[in-house]
Order: C-alpha cells, then sequence, then structure tokens
C-alpha cells in the first residue's frame, strides 16, 4: 500500500459525501414540491485487493436510492381536481403535446406513457386535465348512458373535457305516491274547501319546463248526490299548463273492505282492501285520454294522454302518462285517515343543463356535473404499479419513466388489486424530512472534513520523504 492509494481512497471519499450533499441538496429545495419523492445515498466500498494478510485501499462509491414508494403527507386542497393516491401507484400521464403550426391535425401526443404522483390537475382552456409540471392525465373512456368502461390495454387516453351542455330529455311519465284523507267533508257540505292541487314540472323535448296539477275533490260517499255516490269516491281532475287540451276529470273508488271490484265501478268479484284504488271512471275526458281497462289487484292505474303545447302553426305534442299506483295495493294513491292530503309527485325528463364542474370519486370515476343537478360519468382514472417502483427514471416535474429494472406498469381500478384509493380536493406533499435531511447533512460535512484531514496527514507524511532525500 503506498501513500498514493490512500490519497485517492481519501478523494473518493470526498467525492462521495458531495454527492450525499448533493442528494440532500435536492430533497431540501423540493420540500415543498408536489409529490417530491427523495433521493437517498447509499455508500459502496471498493476493494482491488485483499486477502487474510494484505488490503489494498481501495475507496468508496455514492449511489442515489429512490424513494419512489415512499407515500408524502396528504393535505386538503380547494379545487376538485385536485388529487392524490392514498396507498400505492401513481397517475399516468403524457407529456405536453406537439402542435403543429397551422396543422388542421391540432393537438398530438407522443406515444409514450409516463407516470407521476404529482396531482395538482387543473382544467385547460381545450379542457384536458394538466397538472402544475405541464403532464396531460390519462384515463379509460366511460360511455355515460351504460357506464361501461373501455379498459383495454392502451387505451388510456388524455382527459379532455369538452361535454359542456346536457341535452333535454323529455317528460314520459310522472308518479304520484298520496293519500287522501277518508275522514275529509264531502265537497259541497258547509264549510268545504278544496284542497290545493297536487304540482309537478315536466319537460319537453327543448327543455321547456310545464306545471301539471291534479286537483282533487271528496264527492261522496253522497247518497244525495244524484245518482247517489254510494261508494267513497275522489274525483280528480289534470291539468297541464300551456298546453291547449282541456283538463281530464275522472273519478277514483275506494275499498271498504267489503265490496267486490264490480260494486266499486270496477271488473271483478274480488273485494279489495280497504282505502286501495278500486276503480277509475271517466267523467269529462278528452279524447287524447286513455284509461284503465282493467282493475284487478296489482294492475297499473295509468292515465295516459297527449298534450298539445304547441301552436297551430307549429303543434307539438308532449305524450304523458300519470302512474297513481296499482288497483288493490297500498302503494300510489290511497285513501286512509289522515288530517290533509299529502303526496309526493315525481316525474322524469330533464331540462337542458349547462357545465357546472368536474368531480372525481375514491375509485377515479370522473364526472362532469351539470346545472340541471345531473351528474354524466365520462372518464375513469387508472392507477399504475410497478414491481420495482424505485427503479423508475426521473424527469423534471416530479415524473417518472418506465425502465427495464422496474418492468412495465400495471394498470388497474383505483382501490382495487393493491392499488391506492383516489382521493378529491388533496395533494400529496413531499416525502422529504426536514429533520432527517438536516442530520444527513451534519453526518456528511464531518466525514467530508474527516476525508479531507487524512489527505493533508499524506500530505505531511509525503513531505517527509521528499525531505529524507534533501
Amino acid at each position: 500500500m503506498s501513500l498514493f492509494s490512500s490519497l485517492t481512497t481519501a478523494v473518493s471519499g470526498l467525492n462521495a459525501q458531495q454527492a450525499a450533499i448533493g442528494n440532500i441538496s435536492d430533497n431540501v429545495a423540493n420540500a415543498q414540491t408536489v409529490g417530491f419523492k427523495e433521493i437517498n445515498t447509499s455508500f459502496e466500498n471498493l476493494v482491488t485487493e485483499s486477502d487474510q494478510n494484505f488490503n489494498q485501499p481501495g475507496g468508496v462509491l455514492a449511489k442515489p436510492v429512490y424513494e419512489n414508494s415512499l407515500s408524502g403527507s396528504l393535505v386538503q386542497a380547494q379545487q376538485s381536481t385536485d388529487l392524490a393516491i392514498s396507498g400505492q401507484g401513481f397517475f399516468q400521464v403524457k407529456a405536453p403535446p406537439a402542435t403543429a403550426a397551422g396543422s388542421a391535425a391540432g393537438t398530438t401526443f407522443s406515444g409514450t406513457d409516463y407516470y407521476t404522483r404529482r396531482g395538482d390537475f387543473s382544467v385547460n382552456n381545450q379542457g384536458y386535465l394538466v397538472n402544475g409540471a405541464g403532464y396531460y392525465l390519462e384515463g379509460y373512456n366511460v360511455n355515460p348512458q351504460t357506464n361501461v368502461v373501455t379498459n383495454a390495454a392502451g387505451s388510456a387516453v388524455p382527459i379532455q373535457v369538452t361535454q359542456l351542455l346536457y341535452n333535454p330529455v323529455a317528460t314520459s311519465i310522472s308518479t304520484l305516491t298520496a293519500n287522501l284523507p277518508s275522514n275529509s267533508a264531502i265537497q259541497g257540505s258547509p264549510g268545504y274547501t278544496s284542497p290545493s292541487p297536487v304540482t309537478t314540472t315536466v319537460f319537453d323535448a327543448l327543455g321547456n319546463p310545464h306545471q301539471a296539477a291534479i286537483q282533487f275533490n271528496h264527492i261522496g260517499p253522497d247518497p244525495a248526490a244524484v245518482p247517489p255516490i254510494t261508494a267513497d269516491t275522489w274525483s280528480a281532475s289534470i291539468t297541464l299548463a300551456g298546453s291547449t287540451n282541456p283538463a281530464a276529470t275522472f273519478n277514483m273508488t275506494f275499498g271498504d273492505g267489503t265490496s267486490t271490484y264490480a260494486a266499486l265501478g270496477g271488473t271483478g268479484a274480488t273485494v279489495p282492501p280497504a282505502g286501495t284504488l278500486a276503480s277509475i271512471t271517466e267523467t269529462d275526458v278528452p279524447a287524447q285520454a286513455v284509461l284503465p281497462a282493467a282493475t284487478a289487484t296489482g294492475t297499473a292505474a295509468t292515465i295516459g294522454m297527449t298534450y298539445n303545447i304547441g301552436t297551430a302553426a307549429n303543434p307539438v305534442n308532449l305524450p304523458l302518462t300519470f302512474n297513481l299506483g296499482q288497483f288493490g295495493t297500498d302503494t300510489g294513491v290511497t285513501q286512509f285517515a289522515d288530517t290533509q292530503v299529502t303526496s309526493t309527485f315525481n316525474s322524469n325528463g330533464i331540462a337542458r343543463g349547462s357545465y357546472q364542474g368536474v368531480s372525481i370519486d375514491t375509485n377515479g370515476n370522473v364526472s362532469i356535473n351539470y346545472s340541471n343537478g345531473q351528474s354524466l360519468t365520462y372518464f375513469q382514472i387508472p392507477i399504475a404499479q410497478f414491481n420495482a417502483p424505485n427503479q423508475l427514471q426521473r424527469l423534471d416535474g416530479s415524473a417518472f419513466a418506465a425502465t427495464q429494472a422496474s418492468g412495465n406498469a400495471n394498470l388497474s381500478e383505483a382501490s382495487t388489486n393493491g392499488a391506492g384509493s383516489i382521493s378529491s380536493s388533496t395533494l400529496e406533499q413531499s416525502n422529504v424530512d426536514i429533520a432527517s435531511e438536516f442530520t444527513k447533512l451534519i453526518t456528511a460535512q464531518n466525514v467530508y472534513s474527516a476525508n479531507s484531514k487524512v489527505i493533508t496527514t499524506d500530505n505531511q507524511l509525503l513531505q517527509t520523504i521528499i525531505n529524507v532525500i534533501q
């Protein structure tokens, strides 16, 4: 062993500590970078020649140790598109696209996929979800009507929000759940007051709203009526604001627990339970109306009506079905003791809606919310996992590229197959621990000084040898 060998060894020690301090500097500088992953340093000794009786100094080599799989703390964020992964995995992203000037093809993305934990995404001016480093979030297409996900290999695409309008859907059915009080006064009796009409809003094919109303009045039993009304009966009158159709008026008779359907104006010898709908009979129904043809237990009690909501020059029809429940059952419209008419009126059909914002659930489903209260899912964000995530190649902007050592990305739905869940309005902080970095910095500084002392000592010894010659 020569003094020059010890000098070389000490220099390698200086270089190794310089590399360690460089990694520490990188960590400290990025302590507040979203999704940044810490870099540690591993020291490996170099052996040139060594046996039981002799050792030739070889020095030391510093290698980076990437902590890509170590999660940072999750903090609340303001935007719904700020995302964090709770658990293992990465977001799959595309690098910023190249756009040829004057090209009709528009935005063109590279075929290479990258990966990141940096989830500070926002919608850019083209509708894409882009993070603060400029990477474009990828997801699978979802059919908004069936919610079927297109998740074949290689089918993930940059997520672009362009569905800014929700087309209207015409109302086809209105379902009424109501109880008409059996102890209510009879219409025409002293002090009788008609109940407030039951109303619902329906929409035509253009999304225009129209108010449908049913006015109920208790008209029986009334032996004094001409002809006498022997069963407990209510009249119902349906109107639609804005239509040219006259009101459709009919009688609804309810079971008393002893009379048959036939005795109550219906069909059949079966006795409907007390308080349940037994029959619907026409009193003043337009030609466009369709009443139930049968009243057997369980038969749907529906009133069909085609309304004209246009003008003579531009007639527009709106076919509606009013569902009043089932004959002989305690669903829909019933008649039991109460102090007033209680009701719930639900209609399908949707008004035109405009874009309100984006929401993302824990499974990565990207939905667009509209002003009409509707929400449709268009994309699903997959989670990319690697067998050796610490072997990913680092890139600018807290992004990574797959390497032969890391293996290929395995894409899974969030919260499945070991993949983490997605948290919306949340960001993952850097996984750097400042206190730990300062401790490592102090150690590196002292070791660096110690190696420099070895060089000083070697220099003094060499000077002694040179002085011997003099």
